[in-house]
């Protein structure tokens, strides 16, 4: 009998346990969340630098960049991209002055007469911050937390979970207090080198703070006395100096909404630089409130804890697990676009003209490192939108016999739309011209690099790795932005021919690149002492899963040629501390634009932006003065038919030393789900989300019909448990019978 009942009471438990399975899912949200107004989604990647001094990665943008407001952004929906006021009444016009400050016609108004530009911008009235506690004050204008311990702050995770908050109205000073941080070398803005070149005062700027930073830390140092650990001091106890004491004429504030930019020459793209979040406002309240002991003991800073006045802030900040942001209810006036370009309103793009933003509340991103459970997720409903990675493309896409790209019918079944954007973004393979092989302007080298580029096909690159998501590129600048040419007038004529059938730029023969390096000095790939040539290419290990695939297909291409190409793989940190010493030999870079000119991608070539001799963007170090002259030229010009044949001659000097393989213009495919609205890929800003808009009943709806308990499953289960229990239930049965 007890056996019996054992038998019987596994059975109950497996079938319950069944039960109970097919009831569940792996819906990773509470009960009822996907009902509220919330945009889910996943990052693989942590952020580690919200302070928009020094905030340079896109995964880092697309948080503070609703969070920091700068005085313009651009239009949502119109192409090309076109500058907007956001915090700023209007995008000012330039005003320009001679040499005695007299003020010139736009018409004489010429580089080399040009002495000063000034940009005076006029904020909007009773723009406020978000809420926080470095705002909370005492009836004596202390802040409340200046004597706080770290224990009474314990309990909270976030500053935004602090009991005392308040906030205060947007002035000039906040704007003119985060320019000159930028100056602050402690910070290490990654723009420094280059906006300093044209705003006036900014390098000596960074002088004076270096040498206030110095004597405050001798300072330091002699109160202390022997032992004294500067580094350890500073992390509990930070070092502040006063940003607004020393002159600086290439910011000033001329009264509270009010503060004008001066430049020493005309470089009309300082707007766009004045759109990033690098000339956001920062509040002194937040500076002074990080630097107390408390706080700074809790770990809280603005590389964690941004302050800002934008449509959200952010909630939550576990950087390997959760990070949520909130709609900021301090927000002000702002609305959906009532204009667009031709489509988008047939496209559902101008259904919410008008009307007051942001639409979604909140934002959940949760950490998923791996592309196929977030995937899953997405198919499921439980993500919001998605790439399409190479291991699901065939899923999610059906390639008509002209490339054109359309859902498969599954995906299209559950309503999702596909959308595609050529991104305004260039990769390449860097060659490092401080490198006694690889590097200089010799003719040889040069027809070194352009052999090794017609090696590596990356029209073949494209089909193996990407889906053929890409087009190949001819030089630096991409499409999208003023200066690419397309089609064969476009063609690199050093490594590349015009396919008019095709409609494709494909490599010269291999032929073509054994004779450049007969003519460079290495006939089959030999060096002069007879032994092959060895090349070697530096990267980050581990941060690419697919690097081991990429690097063969480098290898065979190379070996066409007789080149041997080894790999030198260091930690990020390392392989960040050899590009900026210049010790390595070929690295590949991505660049993707800041904002939609060509100076942009051409000044990451320009000597004087060296990355060993300058600290600046030019990671390869090319430096020819031929190439700086044009550049020099056309950097300060506005677009028109003389900057477009400047820009020709520019690329074509770049094409013919070859700093890098130019390899491909990438192509995004995302899918999004019906009850996702309003969006438009958007390649110039982060700040998009609060166009957009979550029919959350929608949403509910299938998720329910897309995750149905599997109860066949189920049954087929209890019936195959049932068979195998039986012969023990009958053993059971003849045992009692014959007792009995």
């Amino acid at each position: 009998m007890q056996l019996k009942v054992m038998n019987m009471g596994a059975a109950g438990v497996l079938g319950g346990a069944l039960l109970f399975i097919a009831a569940c899912t792996n819906n990773p949200y509470r009960p009822d969340e996907t009902a509220e107004s919330t945009f889910f989604s996943t990052f693989a990647t942590p952020p580690t630098k919200l302070d928009p001094t020094s905030a340079y990665y896109s995964h880092e943008g697309a948080i503070i960049d609703q969070i920091y407001e700068p005085p313009f952004t651009y239009h949502y929906l119109k192409r090309p991209y076109e500058l907007v006021p956001l915090t700023a009444a209007a995008v000012p016009q330039p005003v320009y002055l001679d040499a005695e400050g007299g003020v010139m016609a736009e018409a004489d108004a010429t580089a080399e007469r040009v002495k000063r530009v000034q940009y005076t911008i006029t904020l909007r009235p009773g723009i406020k911050f978000q809420d926080h506690p470095c705002f909370a004050r005492t009836t004596d204008g202390r802040s409340v937390y200046a004597d706080a311990t770290a224990t009474e702050l314990e309990p909270y995770d976030y500053p935004s979970h602090f009991p005392e908050q308040s906030t205060r109205t947007l002035a000039a000073r906040d704007y003119a207090l985060q320019i000159r941080r930028l100056a602050d070398p402690r910070l290490a803005s990654p723009i420094f080198s280059t906006v300093a070149r044209y705003i006036e005062g900014m390098t000596e700027l960074q002088q004076t703070y270096t040498t206030m930073i110095e004597e405050a830390r001798a300072a330091r140092r002699e109160a202390a006395g022997p032992g004294y650990n500067q580094e350890q001091d500073e992390k509990a106890n930070p070092l502040l100096i006063d940003y607004m004491a020393p002159d600086f004429p290439g910011c000033v504030v001329v009264d509270d909404l009010t503060y004008r930019i001066t430049l020493t020459t005309k470089y009309p793209q300082i707007l766009y630089w004045m759109s990033m979040h690098f000339f956001g406002p920062v509040p002194q309240e937040a500076i002074d409130f990080y630097a107390l002991p408390a706080v700074t003991a809790a770990q809280f800073s603005l590389n964690r804890c941004p302050v800002g006045t934008g449509p959200y802030t952010l909630h939550t900040f576990r950087p390997n697990e959760l990070i949520v942001l909130e709609q900021n209810p301090n927000y002000h006036d702002d609305t959906y676009p009532t204009e667009g370009e031709p489509g988008d309103r047939e496209a559902g793009l101008l259904a919410d003209a008008g009307k007051r933003i942001p639409f979604i509340e909140r934002q959940v991103y949760r950490m998923e490192k791996e592309a196929i459970p977030a995937w899953n997720k997405f198919l499921q409903g439980y993500v919001d939108a998605s790439g399409i990675a190479s291991d699901v493309f065939d899923q999610a896409i059906e390639m008509a016999a002209d490339n054109d790209p359309s859902l498969s019918p599954d995906m299209a079944e559950k309503g999702m739309r596909l959308l595609t954007d050529i991104r305004t973004m260039l990769w390449w393979t860097a060659f490092n011209f401080k490198d006694d092989v690889v590097g200089g302007l010799a003719p040889e080298r040069c027809k070194l690099r352009q052999a090794i580029t017609i090696a590596l096909d990356y029209n073949e690159y494209l089909d193996v790795f990407a889906n053929g998501r890409g087009r190949p590129a001819q030089g630096p600048i991409p499409p999208g932005i003023y200066g690419y040419r397309a089609g064969e007038v476009g063609t690199n004529p050093f490594t590349d021919t015009w396919d008019p059938m095709r409609g494709k730029h494909v490599r010269l023969p291999i032929e073509k690149a054994k004779q450049l390096m007969i003519e460079a000095g290495y006939p089959d790939g030999r060096t002069p002492d007879g032994q092959p040539l060895t090349l070697h290419l530096d990267h980050a290990a581990g941060l690419d899963p697919q690097f081991r695939s990429r690097f063969q297909w480098m290898q065979r291409g190379l070996e066409r040629i007789g080149i041997r190409l080894k790999e030198r793989g260091t930690d990020l940190s390392r392989f960040r501390s050899k590009r900026n010493s210049g010790e390595w030999q070929i690295s590949s870079s991505g660049w993707l634009a800041d904002y939609p000119d060509p100076e942009n991608f051409l000044f990451l070539f320009y000597g004087p932006n060296g990355k060993v001799d300058h600290g600046g963007p030019n990671t390869c170090n090319y430096a020819s003065e031929e190439f700086d002259t044009l550049f020099r030229q056309l950097e300060t010009m506005t677009n028109g038919p003389e900057r477009m044949a400047l820009i020709d001659q520019t690329l074509r000097v770049i094409q013919r030393d070859a700093p890098a393989v130019w390899q491909f213009y990438p192509v995004s495919f995302s899918l999004v789900h019906q009850w996702y609205h309003n969006v438009k890929p958007h390649q110039m800003s982060y700040n998009t989300m609060k166009f957009r808009r979550i029919d959350a009943a929608a949403r509910v709806r299938c998720q329910e019909a897309w995750n149905q308990p599997r109860w066949g499953v189920v049954v087929g289960a209890l019936v195959v448990l049932a068979l195998l229990c039986l012969p023990g239930i009958i053993r059971v049965w003849r045992r009692e019978r014959r007792g009995a």
